[in-house]
């Protein structure tokens, strides 16, 4: 029996690769800098790597001593102990990852560049960033305290014309009625080419059909089953393991739905997904991984992306051959804070500026995201005003 011989749990703090995804991401209600690898060791010597964002040193005991093979269909073990299993398998079994999983259906992977909400000028610094590194689309967090409209439109001018953007709302616009004329201006935009959850599409599918025939562009949704089933937009967000994806991609197969892959983690979790792209038909837009952000992506290799693609590895395991001296350098103890966290413990205040229509402004401060975030949610201020604008002071 091919067992479990030892696993450990690496907790990394990676920093962010500048300074202005440092600022936003830190004052965001999103991931920071903590990355969590997972070091597999089999009975036969041969080592598998994963990692997750999450903490899952809690589900290393249950498996040591375990069969690889059997436990490594098991998405209860946690994703990131999953994938180093995989990764260890492929290896030892001398095949890449993909071809446990499945039969290829693609060569290369689609994979898009990821920002969080930023002024109009920080997203062209970022698009322009993505395009040198080989993408061809970006996913942009949009928030009511910020102009899209301006966003966009500054974004349109510094990437090339048949560059494509999604735009991730995250529920903001709140219904139906409030998300047509929106997405209708936005429409217009030719970059633009997805609107992601502009509501929560589930709590009201009957618009959403209504929302998706009134505009141009895709909508997409986090995947549940009653949007699948009311075919009330283009496509979902997939992610999760190995066992619920493969149950995922028959459903969307079934209604002829693609979806995109969205995994956040570093190059080992990138790679991971490239072997997933390969197999599963409905993948078919461009992941999200967002491991552009950090400043290593813990790999000897860089995975090219050429025209916003990566090529699946045919190499044994996942493909790749990870950074023992980046794994060293970035090491901490799990109790050590990360730079995110203590710049939400020092003193600060979210200014948001909302004209007032009058040429005047409203201005309403706010101790961090954590309170205006469900403020805005909840439609307690105007969202998506033209010439809104936050600062940090």
């Amino acid at each position: 029996m091919l067992s479990i011989k030892h696993l450990e749990a690496i907790p990394l703090n990676v920093p962010f690769y500048h300074e202005r995804v440092s600022r936003h991401m830190h004052r965001a209600l999103t991931h920071g800098e903590r990355v969590h690898v997972y070091r597999v060791e089999l009975s036969n010597g041969v080592i598998g790597y994963g990692e997750n964002l999450s903490d899952e040193s809690a589900n290393i005991e249950q498996v040591i001593g375990q069969n690889a093979f059997a436990c490594m269909n098991d998405d209860s073990i946690g994703f990131g102990i999953q994938m180093s299993l995989f990764d260890a398998v492929g290896k030892s079994v001398d095949v890449p990852v993909y071809q446990l999983i499945g039969p290829k259906v693609r060569e290369r992977c689609p994979i898009s560049w990821w920002d969080i909400d930023m002024p109009p000028e920080d997203w062209v610094a970022e698009v322009q960033e993505s395009v040198k590194r080989g993408y061809t689309s970006a996913k942009l967090k949009a928030r009511p305290w910020r102009d899209i409209f301006a966003q966009v439109d500054a974004v349109g001018n510094a990437v090339p014309a048949d560059y494509r953007l999604d735009i991730d709302f995250n529920g903001f616009l709140r219904t139906a009625g409030n998300a047509i004329p929106v997405l209708q201006q936005l429409d217009e935009h030719p970059n633009v080419a997805i609107y992601e959850s502009p509501y929560y599409l589930g709590t009201d599918v009957e618009g959403a059909a209504r929302l998706q025939g009134a505009v141009q562009k895709r909508i997409v949704e986090h995947f549940n089953e009653s949007c699948l089933h009311a075919r009330c937009c283009g496509g979902f967000v997939v992610g999760g393991g190995v066992n619920s994806l493969l149950r995922t991609n028959a459903l969307c197969a079934s209604f002829a739905q693609p979806y995109w892959l969205q995994m956040v983690g570093t190059g080992i979790t990138t790679a991971y997904s490239v072997h997933l792209g390969a197999v599963l038909s409905q993948a078919e837009l461009p992941a999200i991984t967002c491991h552009e952000l950090w400043e290593s992506d813990l790999l000897e290799t860089r995975l090219a992306v050429v025209d916003g693609t990566i090529q699946v590895s045919e190499a044994p395991g996942l493909g790749i051959t990870v950074d023992e001296n980046a794994l060293s350098t970035y090491r901490v103890d799990a109790s050590t804070p990360t730079p995110q966290q203590l710049f939400r413990e020092s003193e600060y205040t979210c200014r948001v500026h909302i004209p007032d229509g009058s040429g005047g402004e409203v201005v309403h401060d706010f101790r961090d995201e954590a309170v205006y975030y469900p403020a805005f949610s909840e439609g307690e201020y105007p969202g998506f005003v033209p010439g809104v604008w936050m600062e940090v002071v």
